[in-house]
């Protein structure tokens, strides 16, 4: 998201922008996003960006405009694994079926799933579902379409309202990963905390 956010905000400013701008514009735009994912009745994932663009980008004084949107699409297209992810999965994928459950849509994440390389055994997306996270429906969907219970799994996710708030309505085991070292909300309990995913083959495969 800070990605899009950045070159977003370049194309108003014709500059280079600060990255608190960016950062502030991110958050806002994630936010907006998980406001309109959770109202009631389905939206497709492209509407609902499209819409918290507009909010966002007109609550910091911008007008947006199709290239906005076009650009955000892009960038959220095709967004490349942190560098640690392709061998921690594949190592992962040694004893374990690997599985992405998404807020996003079947084409838009598509890109992303390429670039990680790690062949992956099951996708799951909100539109799959016609459910956001962090409604069970999603998950239950997910674990339907794997045939697996929620005791066969482990979620592992950076979210805490998106992913530890199910798993800690389900029961579900989960491994919070804290890449910005935010405070944890004492309201949610992984079962573990890690700062990337380069721990968790030790954390989750035998010694």
């Amino acid at each position: 998201m800070r990605q899009a956010a950045r070159a977003i905000l370049d194309r108003h400013l014709q500059a280079n922008t600060s990255q608190e701008r960016v950062a502030e514009l991110a958050s806002r735009l994630r936010a907006i996003a998980v406001e309109h994912q959770q109202q009631a009745g389905f939206v497709d994932y492209e509407t609902v960006l499209d819409i918290s663009l507009n909010q966002a980008l007109s609550e910091a004084g911008y007008e947006a405009a199709a290239a906005d949107f076009q650009m955000l699409l892009a960038t959220l297209g095709r967004i490349d694994p942190h560098p640690e992810v392709p061998d921690a999965l594949s190592r992962l994928r040694e004893r374990y079926w690997i599985a992405i459950i998404s807020n996003s849509g079947d084409d838009l994440i598509a890109g992303t799933v390429r670039a990680i390389g790690t062949p992956i055994d099951f996708v799951v997306t909100a539109q799959q579902a016609r459910a956001y996270k962090p409604d069970h429906q999603l998950f239950l969907h997910a674990y339907a379409t794997m045939g697996v219970s929620k005791d066969e799994t482990i979620h592992v996710g950076m979210g805490q309202f998106t992913d530890l708030k199910v798993c800690q309505e389900l029961g579900i085991r989960s491994v919070w990963i804290d890449r910005e070292g935010e405070p944890l909300d004492p309201a949610w309990h992984p079962d573990a905390t890690l700062n990337d995913l380069s721990g968790l083959p030790e954390l989750l495969l035998p010694s």
